[in-house]
């Protein structure tokens, strides 16, 4: 013997989707009233040549050398290539010229002229005994 069963429940509806409804006959989507479907708009992909990179094995070597200060120094002299000691030259530049005028507003009339006499106090400039070009300056300030 079977079993009766009662009246079966009622379906329950799904929860709305919160999109357009969908058509059970054609799969495809309803539009509803006041609601006009958006145009996507279409890009076209166009395929590009691969850039293949070759790799460039290039070495520089860039030699730095140590600027001489205040005394005599041995470089390359940029101008005839020869490695030489340098000869040192003192020039008056801008911390001669400060110290005086430091000097002069302290109202030291006759101190202010020592720092022309001071070789630490002016610029250095170093030649090259080769071919005398100036190959480096030294500024004290």
């Amino acid at each position: 013997m079977e079993k009766s069963q009662g009246p079966s429940p009622p379906e329950m509806a799904a929860p709305p989707y919160p999109g357009p409804p969908l058509n059970n006959n054609t799969g495809a989507y309803q539009a509803q009233p006041g609601n006009q479907p958006v145009q996507q708009p279409v890009y076209q992909h166009t395929p590009q040549q691969p850039q293949v990179l070759q790799p460039v094995n290039q070495v520089v070597v860039v030699q730095q050398q140590q600027l001489p200060t205040h005394v005599p120094g041995q470089m390359v002299c940029p101008h005839c290539q020869n490695t030489v000691v340098t000869t040192v030259n003192h020039k008056i530049g801008m911390l001669t010229w400060l110290i005086c005028g430091v000097l002069g507003i302290l109202m030291c009339w006759p101190c202010c002229l020592i720092p022309f006499c001071v070789d630490d106090c002016k610029d250095v400039e170093h030649s090259c005994p080769s071919c005398n070009n100036v190959v480096h300056v030294h500024k004290r300030m």
